[in-house]
């Protein structure tokens, strides 16, 4: 309202000098000029406008006496008016000019003045024309003292209602700027919070973001512990415009201290001032605080921490930047709790990664081991078994036997966990070039014992891939023996066929098959269906993993499909020579 007043004393001037000047032309015309009860309120009147023009009325109406400033302003205009109303040629003309002032007055004095300005102006009008007499009896008296009367309070009622309206229209202007400003404060903490990727980058920059919205010297994080319960101290904190790292600090949950007590109610809390020598105030004594704001940090219904803010630059803290603390508080805690978690996983990831890598590192060198003296017993056995060298008794021919295929299977696990170590490691070799498929299948068909009935269908004949003849041989080994064990004396197709620039081999079985949720799950290592199955055949799960990844490795891939009928159909896909570049590996 102050600017309102302002505009309207400064555009009340110009209309003040027409007054002046018509009052000036009436006593002229009719020669009462010279007469004191004019020419004295006509000047003082003059002087009150030539004032009001050179006046600051902005700055006046900001001062804390605004009110009566605008308040002797119209009291002496309307004094001023009145007595020159008592000159009975000059009484009409006046009349008029109480009809505005009594307008103005409504419009620019806070109430209840203007009221009291209404009624000294109507009582100057019933007492002017008295003294005048220009007024023959009571009813024209009464009449202008009604009218002045109803003009008062009419204006009074528009000035309230319009003071009401400004006053609301400037309360929701302050809350959208407080609003704004909540969210452009809001924006910045965001921002800084997504500018790292951990705690300790993160932390400063946030803290010192809060600091200096709220004007305040010293910021603490605290972040729940839940092992122990407590509240511990994240490191750095921000001090006078600078993160200082400080040792290992922490906060017991159950203490009755204040950082605990916000943790616990949830509720924000202004502390001030902080008493060195209270146990209450605790870490914020320790700090060398003057005064804190301390808030919590919340997740929804989960507790994360507290931030405590402390020492204003100027002054002190305010209710309202409490406010602000408990707001930025939000969306501090949520991320923080996020980097807090994203670091955690990032840790775990790394310690499983180190046992992964462990566990890599000691498959490959207790097989690397292994693989020496297992040579050393298989050439033994197979020296002792030559016919020559060979035990007469059948029941030692027959642990010999026995033990050779025993051996065997130890070298065939050895084998497989050393190209899984490999593979892991990324350092298998694969010396590709074109291979006939159907030459690969009849050589490995020629090194396997497999009981059952093997088919080979290879369109066309020649049909050639580009692999790795080692590696392709062992897929191909690992899958016969897969079909010979899980579905054994049932007939086993190998179809080879061309589809595009890829060369698809196909190994069908007519088994029991495979579950389709289980499909996918088969090609993971130490994977077996069910366990009463894996002790009856054997296999420790690595076969399938070491197919796929040994396809994946020559540039091409290993599926399952259902064979009609019943079985389980394994798709091996690679690419065809003619469409292999000489770049490829």
């Amino acid at each position: 309202m102050t600017r309102f007043r302002a505009s309207v004393l400064r555009r009340s001037v110009a209309i003040g000098w027409f007054a002046v000047i018509v009052l000036a032309g009436q006593a002229v015309r009719t020669s009462v000029y010279g007469e004191p009860r004019f020419l004295v309120p006509i000047v003082t009147i003059a002087l009150l406008l030539v004032m009001s023009a050179l006046a600051d009325w902005d700055g006046l109406m900001e001062k804390p006496f605004a009110g009566w400033i605008s308040w002797g302003w119209i009291v002496g205009v309307t004094l001023s008016t009145g007595v020159i109303a008592t000159v009975s040629e000059l009484s009409l003309v006046c009349q008029p000019i109480f009809f505005a002032l009594v307008a103005l007055s409504g419009l620019v004095l806070e109430r209840p003045k203007h009221a009291f300005v209404s009624i000294l102006a109507a009582g100057l009008v019933m007492i002017g024309a008295l003294m005048a007499g220009t007024a023959d009896d009571w009813t024209q008296i009464f009449v202008p003292f009604m009218s002045l009367g109803t003009v008062a309070v009419a204006t009074s009622l528009l000035g309230i209602e319009f003071e009401r309206a400004v006053e609301r229209s400037n309360q929701r202007l302050r809350q959208l700027q407080r609003q704004r400003v909540d969210f452009e404060r809001l924006y910045a903490v965001m921002a800084t919070l997504s500018q790292g990727d951990s705690l300790s980058e993160v932390l400063p920059q946030l803290v010192g973001t809060i600091c200096r919205y709220l004007d305040a010297q010293v910021g603490v994080v605290l972040l729940y512990v839940p092992e122990d319960h407590s509240l511990e101290v994240m490191s750095p904190i921000w001090v006078n415009g600078y993160p200082l790292d400080i040792g290992a600090i922490r906060v017991r949950v159950a203490e009755a201290g204040i950082l605990p007590q916000v943790f616990r109610s949830g509720r924000s809390m202004l502390v001030d001032p902080v008493n060195p020598g209270s146990a209450t105030h605790g870490l914020l004594a320790e700090l060398g605080l003057r005064q804190a704001m301390v808030a919590p940090l919340r997740v929804e219904q989960f507790k994360v921490g507290v931030i405590a803010v402390g020492d204003a630059v100027s002054g002190h803290f305010r209710p309202d930047q409490l406010e602000q603390l408990s707001f930025l508080a939000g969306p501090a805690g949520l991320v923080l709790s996020q980097i807090g978690r994203y670091e955690e996983q990032t840790e775990m990831n790394r310690r499983l990664e180190e046992v992964a890598q462990m566990k890599t590192d000691f498959v490959s060198v207790v097989s690397h081991e292994l693989r020496t003296p297992l040579t050393s017993i298989i050439g033994s056995l197979d020296t002792v078994n030559r016919p020559e060298l060979a035990p007469q008794a059948d029941t030692a021919r027959e642990l010999i036997s026995t033990a050779r295929r025993q051996a065997g299977r130890l070298q065939r696990l050895i084998e497989d966990l050393l190209m899984v170590s490999r593979l892991d490691r990324g350092s298998i070799p694969v010396n590709a070039e074109p291979l006939p498929v159907k030459a690969v299948v009849d050589h490995v068909l020629d090194v396997i014992a497999v009981s059952s009935e093997i088919s080979v269908d290879i369109d066309p004949a020649g049909m050639e891939v580009v692999a790795d003849r080692d590696h392709l041989e062992r897929i191909l080994i690992n899958l016969f023996e897969n079909a010979g064990k899980y579905a054994p004396g049932s007939p086993i197709e190998v179809v080879g066929r061309a589809r595009g620039g890829t060369g698809e081999i196909r190994i069908v079985d007519h088994g029991p098959g495979i579950p389709p949720d289980q499909r996918q799950r088969i090609f993971e290592r130490f994977t077996q269906l069910e366990a009463s199955q894996t002790r009856s055949v054997g296999g420790t799960g690595l076969g399938l993993s070491i197919v796929r990844s040994l396809a994946e490795a020559m540039g091409g891939k290993a599926d399952v499909e259902e064979t009609p009928g019943g079985g389980a159909t394994f798709v091996v896909s690679l690419p065809l020579a003619r469409t292999v570049s000489s770049g490829l590996r």
